[in-house]
């Protein structure tokens, strides 16, 4: 009953993984980030929960670390998920989503101390891109650490850029009307001489045009060796910026391009490295 199959899952993560307090989280993760069920295609099947509750666990802290309504909020929710992961590194997890990803020995701490460096961060706009990435650094390089781990994966010297590429590209996609314009930097917002208020209306187009490309330039392009999680998830976020960068707002992934581009990135991450 609990003996190990691929890569150390075992039957106890199945039944964790099978609850339907973890089916809801991983349903809420999907309506944001649909195009990741593309990605599960080329997951091995016995690993296709670990993926999902990670998914789900990354779209929990990211909304508790960007995108709550108040700074108080986004203060106690992101304390409350580091002391949670810091209890994960104790063996004694409490939500759901980290209770079915406890069957394995992960580097929790790392991610604990950038989940708690985003609790206590300002939350200010940040004056350039580097500025942005550097912001959000040590919450990127937990979640690359955890994640190499999880998946039995390299742990790139690119891998926490990537993450970082990714948190920036979904707060400019849900934030551009809330208080830090996306995170838009000050830089941009001088060069097209506007105020943050109006960057989710027209007059927002070309500066958020050029953050996308800008956060497309800062995407690094080798997956190799990399969890299919990221390399997949690096191959959406940076066709998304790239539709930001040229106007496209709103557009959908289709689906046989998701497709294709999720074999493409999960063939180039099983590359030798």
């Amino acid at each position: 009953m609990g003996s190990p199959t691929v890569s150390g899952v075992t039957s106890t993560e199945r039944v964790a993984g099978d609850a339907p307090a973890v089916a809801a989280f991983v349903a809420k993760w999907r309506l944001r980030e649909p195009e990741m069920v593309y990605a599960e295609v080329f997951c091995a099947r016995p690993l296709r929960i670990r993926f999902a509750a990670w998914g789900a666990l990354l779209f929990e802290l990211r909304e508790a670390a960007f995108e709550l309504s108040d700074a108080r909020l986004i203060e106690a929710k992101s304390a409350w998920w580091a002391d949670e992961l810091m209890r994960c590194a104790q063996g004694a997890p409490r939500h759901p989503l980290t209770q079915a990803l406890a069957v394995l020995q992960l580097p929790w701490n790392g991610l604990a101390h950038g989940m708690l460096a985003m609790a206590h961060a300002d939350g200010s706009r940040p004056v350039d891109r580097d500025a942005a990435l550097a912001a959000i650094a040590p919450f990127a390089e937990g979640i690359a650490t955890v994640e190499a781990a999880l998946f039995d994966a390299t742990m790139a010297s690119d891998a926490s850029r990537m993450v970082a590429v990714h948190l920036l590209c979904e707060r400019l996609r849900v934030g551009l009307a809330a208080s830090d314009g996306g995170r838009i930097p000050l830089s941009l917002l001088a060069r097209h001489a506007i105020a943050g208020s109006v960057l989710a209306g027209p007059e927002g187009a070309s500066a958020v045009a050029d953050w996308a490309a800008e956060l497309a330039a800062a995407q690094p392009s080798d997956v190799a060796g990399l969890a299919l999680y990221r390399a997949t998830r690096s191959a959406f976020d940076t066709w998304f910026l790239r539709e930001l960068a040229t106007g496209h707002a709103h557009r959908a992934l289709p689906r046989l391009r998701a497709l294709r581009m999720a074999w493409q990135a999960a063939r180039q991450a099983r590359r030798a490295v």
